[in-house]
Protein backbone atom coordinates (compact mmCIF):
# COMPACT_ATOMS: atom_id res chain seq x y z
CA UNK A 1 0.00 0.00 0.00
CA UNK A 2 2.80 2.48 0.93
CA UNK A 3 4.36 1.21 -2.15
CA UNK A 4 1.62 1.93 -4.59
CA UNK A 5 0.81 5.65 -2.50
CA UNK A 6 4.31 6.48 -3.09
CA UNK A 7 3.72 5.33 -7.13
CA UNK A 8 0.64 7.57 -6.89
CA UNK A 9 2.69 10.84 -5.58
CA UNK A 10 5.99 10.79 -8.03
CA UNK A 11 2.98 10.37 -10.71
CA UNK A 12 0.74 13.15 -9.44
CA UNK A 13 4.34 15.28 -9.04
CA UNK A 14 5.42 14.99 -12.79
CA UNK A 15 1.70 15.59 -14.18
CA UNK A 16 -0.58 17.12 -11.88
CA UNK A 17 -2.88 18.02 -14.27
CA UNK A 18 -3.19 14.73 -16.18
CA UNK A 19 -2.96 13.09 -12.97
CA UNK A 20 -5.35 9.72 -12.57
CA UNK A 21 -4.96 6.97 -9.89
CA UNK A 22 -2.28 4.66 -11.63
CA UNK A 23 -2.76 1.21 -11.75
CA UNK A 24 0.87 0.01 -11.70
CA UNK A 25 1.65 -3.70 -12.21
CA UNK A 26 2.88 -6.05 -9.10
CA UNK A 27 6.22 -6.09 -10.25
CA UNK A 28 6.46 -2.76 -10.16
CA UNK A 29 4.45 -2.30 -6.86
CA UNK A 30 7.20 -5.06 -5.37
CA UNK A 31 10.28 -3.10 -6.81
CA UNK A 32 9.25 0.06 -5.64
CA UNK A 33 9.07 -1.28 -2.44
CA UNK A 34 12.18 -3.06 -2.07
CA UNK A 35 13.51 0.12 -3.50
CA UNK A 36 12.07 1.95 -0.17
CA UNK A 37 12.89 -0.75 1.97
CA UNK A 38 16.52 -0.41 0.99
CA UNK A 39 15.97 3.57 1.45
CA UNK A 40 14.94 2.95 4.96
CA UNK A 41 17.31 0.35 6.06
CA UNK A 42 20.17 2.71 4.84
CA UNK A 43 19.17 5.92 6.21
CA UNK A 44 18.33 4.98 9.35
CA UNK A 45 21.27 2.55 10.11
CA UNK A 46 24.03 5.75 8.36
CA UNK A 47 21.92 8.16 11.11
CA UNK A 48 20.99 6.65 14.19
CA UNK A 49 22.61 2.51 13.97
CA UNK A 50 18.85 1.68 14.04
CA UNK A 51 16.18 1.24 12.77
CA UNK A 52 12.30 1.59 14.78
CA UNK A 53 12.04 -2.01 15.65
CA UNK A 54 15.72 -2.02 16.94
CA UNK A 55 15.01 1.06 19.24
CA UNK A 56 12.48 -0.67 20.49
CA UNK A 57 14.38 -3.99 21.24
CA UNK A 58 17.65 -1.90 22.45
CA UNK A 59 19.47 -2.61 19.55
CA UNK A 60 22.48 -0.46 17.49
CA UNK A 61 24.29 -1.95 14.33
CA UNK A 62 28.01 -1.08 14.20
CA UNK A 63 31.33 -2.01 13.03
CA UNK A 64 32.87 -4.62 13.74
CA UNK A 65 35.45 -2.01 15.25
CA UNK A 66 33.01 -0.20 17.32
CA UNK A 67 31.93 2.27 15.13
CA UNK A 68 29.16 3.45 13.65
CA UNK A 69 28.05 2.42 10.35
CA UNK A 70 28.40 5.24 7.18
CA UNK A 71 26.55 5.34 4.28
CA UNK A 72 28.05 2.94 2.24
CA UNK A 73 28.41 -0.05 4.61
CA UNK A 74 24.49 1.04 5.65
CA UNK A 75 23.88 0.91 2.29
CA UNK A 76 25.71 -2.80 1.33
CA UNK A 77 24.20 -4.12 4.84
CA UNK A 78 20.53 -3.16 3.40
CA UNK A 79 21.12 -4.62 -0.11
CA UNK A 80 22.28 -7.72 1.37
CA UNK A 81 19.36 -7.90 4.29
CA UNK A 82 16.58 -7.15 1.02
CA UNK A 83 18.19 -9.62 -1.24
CA UNK A 84 18.48 -12.44 1.04
CA UNK A 85 16.11 -12.22 3.96
CA UNK A 86 16.55 -15.70 5.17
CA UNK A 87 19.96 -14.94 6.34
CA UNK A 88 18.98 -13.45 8.91
CA UNK A 89 18.25 -17.02 10.41
CA UNK A 90 22.17 -17.79 10.25
CA UNK A 91 22.10 -15.86 13.33
CA UNK A 92 20.64 -18.88 15.70
CA UNK A 93 23.95 -21.32 14.05
CA UNK A 94 26.84 -18.44 14.38
CA UNK A 95 27.93 -18.36 18.38
CA UNK A 96 28.34 -14.60 18.02
CA UNK A 97 24.79 -14.35 16.50
CA UNK A 98 25.36 -12.49 13.45
CA UNK A 99 23.65 -12.99 10.41
CA UNK A 100 24.92 -13.73 6.93
CA UNK A 101 24.24 -10.37 6.29
CA UNK A 102 26.61 -8.91 9.01
CA UNK A 103 29.18 -11.57 7.92
CA UNK A 104 29.80 -10.12 4.78
CA UNK A 105 29.40 -6.45 5.39
CA UNK A 106 31.14 -6.78 8.11
CA UNK A 107 29.13 -5.93 11.32
CA UNK A 108 27.29 -6.38 14.52
CA UNK A 109 24.93 -5.83 16.35
CA UNK A 110 24.60 -5.15 19.91
CA UNK A 111 22.29 -4.47 22.65
CA UNK A 112 22.66 -0.58 23.65
CA UNK A 113 19.08 -0.07 25.86
CA UNK A 114 19.33 1.32 29.70
CA UNK A 115 15.89 0.61 31.12
CA UNK A 116 13.85 3.44 32.23
CA UNK A 117 14.36 4.16 36.42
CA UNK A 118 17.79 2.24 35.89
CA UNK A 119 20.64 4.42 36.93
CA UNK A 120 24.35 4.71 37.52
CA UNK A 121 26.10 5.72 40.69
CA UNK A 122 29.24 5.66 41.72
CA UNK A 123 30.51 5.69 44.93
CA UNK A 124 27.81 4.75 46.86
Amino acid sequence: MLAHLAFSAIAFVTKPRAFEWPNPGPLVLATLWWVLLVLYLTIMWSVSGRTLGDQVMGLRVLTLGGDRLHGVRAFLRAIVCAVFPLGLLWCAVDRRRRGVHDLIVRTQVVYDWIPHGETTTEGT
